[in-house]
């Protein structure tokens, strides 16, 4: 048992020899010394607490006037007056009276026939675009046109020589098995003839290096994390200044973090100076997945939904058919003006969204609404 106790030992500090006086002062080499703690029995055969918390105090009060402690932890007086004065402003500070540019009007990105038209200066004229450096949702119900509209916007966004990134997560851009079906890359061009008047060969060469395609779709392992690092790649090193993202949800299928998501591509765009419509999904209800809150995220918004024809009064109004539906579409704009009306929508000859010409008489349209 001796040998295992000696060896035990040999974890602690080794004790002072007999022939060596320990220093007891503090800080060593001090000339002041600490006050002994004493330890005597009370009467009672126990220590005295008492008197020995009073010797701690002592050694503690000791221990600071020799500069041993701080008096005062930095971290219990954060908001101190400093003794010097700070020249630097910090970099995450803004300070109003360095700005030199103040109120701006708000710029137009014209990407598409109904969507531009949506939005209004503040004189309530056409802004001429969906809302410029601005993050906007487009949300509907399955075959409303969401898909198609995108591809339409980015065939008008290359068209007017803008670098465009089109995110892709619900199904596959290229056929590449040659399975003979209709791909989404087929379609595209199919938009691409009817919006630009060229044949494929003709608008390939002529755009093929204005837009690039970055497929995100979650049956290959793709994350959020993955998506930003191709996103950040297409902004930053690309200089894409208009993507789609197609749809949002898809990229999260889980749909917990919706909002989330939206939230931080927003703020990133804001700082690149990049705008975006993000295509998201709604419920059996019409309500988009991540409810109101994916609408107050974003800055723009457009809804489409169908409208039921609960009274034969309301049909006629809306030219239609009692117990019918119609497809209308609304805008919400932070940074502009919209319409204050929902806008009945029908699909053209070439399956694109547009206004139709049956409108409720008391919806007053702007000047060229319908040039």
């Amino acid at each position: 048992m001796a040998k295992k106790k000696r060896k035990a030992a040999s974890f602690f500090e080794d004790k002072p020899t007999d022939d060596v006086t320990p220093d007891t002062s503090y800080p060593p080499d001090s000339t002041e010394e600490m006050p002994p703690i004493s330890t005597s029995p009370s009467p009672s055969g126990s220590t005295d607490q008492m008197a020995l918390m009073s010797q701690m105090m002592q050694t503690m009060q000791s221990m600071m006037s020799a500069g041993a402690m701080p008096g005062q932890w930095d971290s219990s007086s954060p908001f101190q007056q400093a003794e010097e004065t700070v020249e630097a402003v910090p970099h995450d500070i803004i300070i109003p009276k360095t700005l030199e540019r103040g109120i701006v009007a708000q710029m137009g990105l014209n990407v598409h026939p109904l969507y531009s038209k949506l939005f209004l200066s503040e004189d309530n004229s056409l802004l001429g675009g969906i809302p410029q450096g601005c993050t906007c949702t487009l949300t509907g119900p399955a075959y409303s046109g969401k898909t198609r509209s995108a591809l339409e916007m980015i065939i008008n966004a290359v068209m007017s020589g803008i670098k465009t990134a089109y995110v892709v997560a619900e199904e596959g851009f290229y056929d590449d098995k040659d399975s003979g079906r209709n791909d989404l890359f087929s379609r595209f061009l199919k938009i691409a003839e009817t919006v630009s008047g060229l044949s494929e060969k003709q608008f390939r060469k002529k755009y093929d290096d204005l837009y690039i395609v970055i497929p995100n779709q979650y049956h290959k392992g793709k994350s959020w994390e993955e998506f930003i690092r191709d996103y950040r790649y297409a902004v930053e090193e690309l200089e894409c200044k208009f993507t789609i993202i197609d749809s949002i949800n898809m990229l999260d299928p889980s749909k917990l973090n919706t909002v989330d998501n939206l939230n931080a591509l927003k703020t990133y765009n804001h700082e690149k100076g990049v705008t975006c419509v993000v295509i998201g999904q709604v419920k059996d209800t019409g309500v988009p997945q991540g409810g109101e809150a994916l609408f107050h995220t974003s800055e723009v918004a457009l809804h489409i939904s169908k409208k039921s024809m609960t009274s034969k009064a309301q049909a006629e109004i809306w030219g239609s058919q009692y117990r019918d539906s119609v497809t209308v579409i609304n805008a919400r704009s932070k940074v502009c003006h919209t319409l204050n009306f929902s806008v009945k929508i029908s699909f053209n000859e070439s399956g694109m969204i547009r206004a139709d010409s049956t409108q409720p008489s008391d919806h007053e349209f702007p000047a060229n609404f319908w040039d």
